[in-house]
C-alpha cells in the first residue's frame, strides 16, 4: 500500500464519519426528527454532506480491502465489492431531491418523491453495510483497535437486529429510533474511523 493511499484512507474514514455525524445534526436539530420529505431550507446542504460522504466510504473500502488482503478473504472481498456498489448507488441518488427542485426542466416527480425513491434501496444498504462489518472484523488480524472492535460489532449487532426487526414489524418505531441512532450514527462513525485509524498505521 502506497502512503498515497494510507493518506487518502485514513482522511475520507474522517470524512465520512464527521459527515454522518453533521448530516444527523442538521436532521435532528435544523430539519426536525418530525418533518418529512425534502426540506427546501437544509435539503441542499444534506444532499451535498451525503455526497461527500458517500463518496468518501468508497474510497475507504477499497483502500482497506487491499489492506485486509479481499484477494485472500472470499466473503469479506464480496462485501467489499458490494459495499463499493452501494456507495456509488448513494452518489447517484443522494442530490436527487436538490436536483429535482431546481430543475430548469418540466419533472415527472417533485423533489419529495425523487427523494422518496432514491430512498427505498436504505433497508438493504445498512443490512449490507451491517455485514460488511462483520466480515471485516472476522478477518483483522489485530489491526483495528480494541475500541473500533468493539464498535464494529455493536454498530452491526445494533443495526442488522433493526433492519431484520424493522422489516417484520416486530420493532416500534419508539425503540427503533434509539437503536438505529446508537448503531448507525454513533458506532458506525467510530467503527469507519477506527478503519482509518488502522489504514494510517499500516
Amino acid at each position: 500500500m502506497t502512503e498515497q493511499e494510507k493518506r487518502i484512507g485514513s482522511n475520507m474514514a474522517y470524512v465520512n464519519g464527521v459527515g454522518i455525524l453533521v448530516n444527523f445534526a442538521i436532521l435532528a436539530l435544523l430539519i426536525g426528527p418530525g418533518s418529512t420529505g425534502y426540506d427546501p431550507t437544509y435539503g441542499a446542504i444534506t444532499d451535498l454532506i451525503s455526497l461527500v460522504a458517500s463518496f468518501a466510504v468508497a474510497c475507504v473500502v477499497i483502500i482497506a480491502g487491499k489492506l485486509w488482503d479481499w484477494e485472500s478473504n472470499f466473503y469479506f472481498g464480496l462485501m467489499t465489492r458490494i459495499v463499493f456498489v452501494i456507495a456509488c448507488v448513494q452518489m447517484l441518488t443522494s442530490v436527487s431531491g436538490t436536483a429535482t427542485a431546481n430543475s430548469v426542466f418540466d419533472t415527472v416527480f417533485n423533489a419529495d418523491q425523487a427523494q422518496a425513491i432514491a430512498g427505498n434501496t436504505q433497508w438493504f444498504q445498512f443490512v449490507a453495510f451491517g455485514i460488511y462489518a462483520l466480515t471485516l472484523l472476522g478477518v483483522d488480524n489485530g489491526k483495528l483497535p480494541g475500541w473500533g472492535r468493539t464498535a464494529g460489532y455493536g454498530f452491526a449487532i445494533l443495526v442488522l437486529g433493526a433492519q431484520l426487526g424493522s422489516l417484520f414489524g416486530l420493532i416500534p418505531s419508539g425503540l427503533f429510533v434509539p437503536l438505529f441512532v446508537l448503531g448507525g450514527v454513533i458506532l458506525y462513525p467510530a467503527f469507519i474511523i477506527s478503519v482509518g485509524s488502522a489504514i494510517s498505521k499500516s
